[in-house]
């Protein structure tokens, strides 16, 4: 009897290191599937915000006529075409200075709360 207790002991521990094998390599395996999938993720939205960079680039569209626009240098604050300091207001007119005058609008003003 001591021969089939032995051999059955033997048994299950060969059962239980295959299952223990078995257990290892599924984490093995997992843990690899895990890896892979973040490079992949990590990969796709760095391909999807460069993309989405390239399409809106930031830029605003470009007005249709550009002189009634003043250009500024890259450096400079002030525009680089200015009226001259001595003219009045009464005898320039906005046709003749090339900057229009804001239109009046019939829209109700925009109110913000603060809340309190």
């Amino acid at each position: 009897m001591s021969g089939r207790d032995g051999e059955s002991q033997r048994r299950e521990e060969i059962a239980t290191r295959r299952a223990a094998m078995a257990r290892d390599a599924g984490l093995q395996r997992i843990s690899s599937v895990t890896r892979w999938m973040i490079a992949g993720v990590v990969s796709l939205s760095g391909g999807l915000a460069l993309l989405a960079a390239n399409a809106f680039h930031g830029r605003t569209i470009a007005s249709t006529s550009n002189a009634n626009t003043a250009q500024t240098t890259p450096g400079s604050t002030t525009p680089a075409t200015t009226t001259p300091a001595t003219t009045t207001p009464a005898t320039t007119t906005p046709a003749s200075s090339g900057v229009q005058a804001p239109t009046p609008t019939q829209a109700p003003p925009v109110v913000v709360s603060g809340g309190s």
